[in-house]
């Protein structure tokens, strides 16, 4: 009867010992499967995001004044100019015709120039007898140059188009004076000037976007003209984007900025907010604002047109005590997180915290946590 006591006893304490064991190993493994994150320092802000891209100070398209062909560049993409420089030569696109018409034109004018410039002489000896009146004498000198002027002017222009011909056309039978020949080329002169294109303001060759050869309409066509090329300001790099209409009346003028782009994903660049635009653009039933953003840059890194994304700081803390925004818990008027505590049963117990700003991922912690305390995430 005893053994059989004893041996009751036995099982009933390998029962008892089993049963302790299998709890512990399941409270354990129950504490080893749970989602944690560690209290620790580190920055953290609240921010509102606007995408856009990476705009030059300025930007200036290059036109000509007159239609015709591109001759030849002096500058290509990438080149560095500075404002007065030779940019690209423009001559114009001559036809047979124009260059049939011009040479008329020089002799009606040379012409005219003769008949004036003989009338004129008689008027001007006359006139020292007394035998005319001055207005007779001024008419006549009216009319003298005046056609010397549209023989000037007819001649520059014959020039001009000749450049488009690549030949030389001054009729032999017309006579020039030394004066005349000055004139002229005074004309000429200024007339090719309008050929060559000079760069208007310091900057780099952002694109050409025409080859030699190609044909241009004047920039006083109703088109508005053919873009040759493109010069920009790069002594400052802006910052263009859009801000959501729900985040704008909380960005303000003056609040610092950080641009990212995707060639240096880990290296912010550090900007300024300088405009914010008054009125909101619609596309596709969302509204938003354009702002700007003056970039430093002082390596030269960003590329103009580059894609980038800019943190508006609205407010920021550093060297802080930070959670993740999900191991908060919400009752009511209660903020608090569970922290893991060993020497609980339960490993765990509710801690009340005084909350700062978060970024949506990361809160502050004001108090009630020290930094290298264990908090429990939600599975």
């Amino acid at each position: 009867m005893k053994k059989i006591i004893f041996i009751v006893v036995g099982i009933v304490i390998v029962i008892l010992l089993l049963f302790v064991s299998l709890k512990s190993c399941s409270q354990q493994g129950g504490r080893s499967s749970l989602n944690t994150a560690v209290v620790e320092r580190s920055d953290v802000a609240r921010t509102v995001i606007a995408t856009g891209k990476i705009e030059p100070l300025y930007k200036a398209e290059i036109k000509s004044k007159i239609g015709g062909l591109v001759k030849q560049f002096f500058v290509e993409e990438g080149d560095f100019v500075k404002a007065g420089q030779k940019l690209v030569e423009v001559i114009p696109g001559t036809t047979p015709i124009e260059m049939v018409q011009a040479r008329s034109e020089v002799k009606i004018a040379a012409y005219e120039k003769e008949v004036s410039e003989k009338r004129y002489r008689r008027a001007e000896e006359l006139m020292k007898e007394n035998l005319i009146s001055p207005d007779e004498f001024d008419e006549a000198s009216v009319y003298y140059f005046s056609a010397k002027a549209r023989f000037y002017a007819a001649m520059a222009q014959m020039k001009v188009l000749e450049q488009g011909l690549n030949v030389t056309a001054l009729a032999d039978e017309i006579e020039l004076t030394q004066e005349d020949r000055v004139q002229i080329a005074k004309e000429t002169e200024e007339a090719l000037a309008s050929m060559t294109i000079i760069a208007p303001i310091e900057g780099i060759v952002l694109s050409r976007d025409t080859d030699q050869g190609s044909a241009v309409i004047p920039m006083t066509s109703a088109f508005g003209g053919t873009v040759i090329m493109t010069l920009a300001d790069v002594s400052e790099k802006h910052f263009r984007g859009d801000v959501d209409e729900a985040d704008i009346g909380k960005v303000s003028l003056g609040l610092p900025t950080r641009i990212f782009v995707e060639t240096f994903p880990d290296q912010p660049f550090l900007a300024q907010l300088t405009m914010i635009s008054p009125l909101g653009r619609e596309e596709e039933d969302i509204v938003n604002f354009e702002i700007r953003a003056i970039i430093e840059d002082n390596s030269d890194k960003l590329k103009v047109g580059m894609s980038a994304d800019a943190e508006i700081i609205l407010q920021e803390q550093t060297d802080v005590l930070v959670v993740p925004e999900g191991a908060i818990h919400y009752e009511g008027d209660r903020t608090y997180v569970e922290v893991q505590d060993e020497l609980l049963e339960e490993g765990r117990r509710q801690v009340d915290i005084l909350k700062g700003i978060s970024d949506g991922i990361r809160t502050e912690v004001l108090t009630g946590l020290e930094e290298g305390d264990v908090v429990i995430l939600p599975q």
